[in-house]
């Protein structure tokens, strides 16, 4: 993740949620750092500000009982790709076998409620990975590690589909 770019959750076994701070640049981040939220998203300790990606991460959850993390990233060919309209294609061996269902949605403010919508409706949808127009890639999963994989997933055949097409108008 570059900069502050990108915020992620974890729904622990009662319920709560655990997100990333506002601003902050992740890969400095404590376990002190992070935001306890209850269930219905207000934060425990009220000097604590969650991520403005919070509405996002709430629609997944109430969508989807089934998930545990939300990946909020926003990797560079995949944000490249979002901008042709469309989904890369997925041809490659990952990418046919291993990563899982993927959306493309249109722009929407970051952190508004139609963002969080349009996202959730493809997770309710059962899609795993939506890429979202000039934004980025939200990822959902059954644990931290799984959707970091899918991320990862999802970025390299995003990288694969862009040079591939490269290729083929030099060809």
């Amino acid at each position: 993740m570059t900069g502050t770019s990108g915020n992620l959750s974890l729904r622990l076994a009662d319920g709560r949620l655990l997100v990333t701070p506002s601003g902050s640049f992740l890969g400095h981040l404590t376990s002190d750092d992070l935001v306890l939220l209850d269930r219905e998203g207000t934060a425990l300790d009220p000097k604590q500000r969650p991520t403005t990606e919070l509405p996002l991460h709430l629609a997944a959850y109430r969508v989807r009982a089934d998930i545990n993390c939300v990946v909020h990233t926003h990797p560079t060919m995949c944000v490249v790709w979002s901008k042709t309209g469309a989904m890369f294609s997925r041809d490659t061996v990952g990418a046919s076998e291993t990563l899982r269902a993927c959306s493309w949605t249109p722009y929407f403010k970051n952190g508004s409620l139609e963002l969080a919508q349009v996202c959730a409706e493809q997770f309710a949808a059962g899609v795993d990975v939506v890429m979202m127009e000039r934004h980025g890639l939200s990822v959902v999963g059954t644990s931290l590690d799984d959707a970091f994989f899918q991320t990862d997933l999802a970025e390299e055949a995003a990288r694969i589909a862009y040079f591939s097409r490269l290729l083929e108008t030099r060809g």
